[in-house]
């Protein structure tokens, strides 16, 4: 099979991906080959085989828009709340964020074995390292107080980000997320899941839309076999490089094939601020309200992020 672009010669195309932050040059993304090989039909309309380097990034892109096959539920959900852009850490250079949330209102009851979170404070602690310059990894651990259990251990959580590079220019950015997490079972619905977030942006000057359609699949034994659809999505205003204030949305609806009925989807709308308080150090604030039963009513989050290496 063969992919021509008329517009962009000599160039891939690809899924890339990941965090929510201030847009930046590194955070213009492309669409790489599907198959290889694969040629491109230049202005000239006469095609070019693409480099090895090329080859290798293109097969790249091409793992990270491959389907799960295993078997989804709802696992971890309000741990973290956070669009992901396409902006990494450059290569060798380390992100660390801690993002904690406090449920004023919340779910008070057992849902499915899954503890209420009513009065609950949820943190993630992220660390990031950039790999290349268009990937990414990061490691989660994940922790959690509540008024049944205290302070406990919740699970783990291992994310690849890919973007591809920035001379690969198009209208908007794009990328891709994959991510692989473990929860106990008294915090998920489902030990093992697999999420797949791609990343689609747009800049208008100081104004920033970014959107992650996201899919989720169970793991393991026990699973649902359900592929679930978890919008993310933001628009964000920035006030030069140091600041932002954010309109964020997060919801849950369920299997793709079969949304369940919209008073058991979770949809929820955040009104964030985040700034630099240093070259180093940045923080954020934002307060989150649920717009169905079954999401939860009122959360505070705070989020705190230190770079080095860079």
């Amino acid at each position: 099979m063969h992919l021509s672009i008329a517009n962009f010669p000599n160039t891939l195309v690809s899924f890339p991906l990941k965090r929510a932050a201030r847009p930046s040059s590194h955070s213009r993304l492309v669409l790489s080959g599907l198959f290889l090989p694969a040629r491109f039909r230049g202005i000239d309309n006469r095609y070019t085989t693409p480099s090895l380097h090329q080859m290798r990034l293109q097969t790249v892109f091409v793992l990270c828009l491959v389907p799960v096959v295993a078997p989804v539920a709802r696992a971890q959900h309000g741990y973290e709340f956070e669009v992901y852009s396409t902006h990494i850490s450059a290569p060798s250079a380390t992100t660390i964020e801690l993002h904690s949330n406090f449920v004023q209102a919340g779910r008070r009851d057992v849902d499915e074995g899954v503890l209420p979170s009513h009065r609950s404070l949820r943190s993630s602690f992220e660390l990031s390292h950039g790999l290349t310059r268009w990937l990414e990894g990061s490691v989660y651990l994940i922790g959690a107080v509540t008024r049944e259990r205290g302070a406990e251990y919740v699970g783990n959580r291992v994310r690849l980000t890919a973007v591809a590079p920035a001379r690969w220019k198009l209208p908007f950015d794009l990328g891709v997320s994959h991510e692989v997490g473990y929860a106990r079972p008294e915090y998920a619905e489902s030990r093992w899941r697999y999420e797949l977030s791609p990343i689609i942006g747009k800049s208008f000057g100081p104004l920033q839309i970014v959107v992650n359609p996201s899919l989720e699949r169970g793991l393991g034994r026990g699973a649902e076999h359900e592929i679930e659809l978890e919008p993310r999505g933001r628009v964000s205003y920035y006030f030069g490089d140091e600041a932002a204030v954010s309109l964020e949305y997060y919801g849950s609806l369920g299997p793709v094939t079969t949304p369940e009925p919209t008073r058991e989807q979770r949809h929820q709308l955040f009104a964030t601020i985040q700034t630099e308080l240093s070259e180093r150090w940045e923080i954020g604030f934002g307060a989150g309200r649920g717009l169905t039963p079954e999401s939860d009513r009122t959360v505070l989050s705070t989020k705190l992020e230190f770079h080095f290496g860079r």
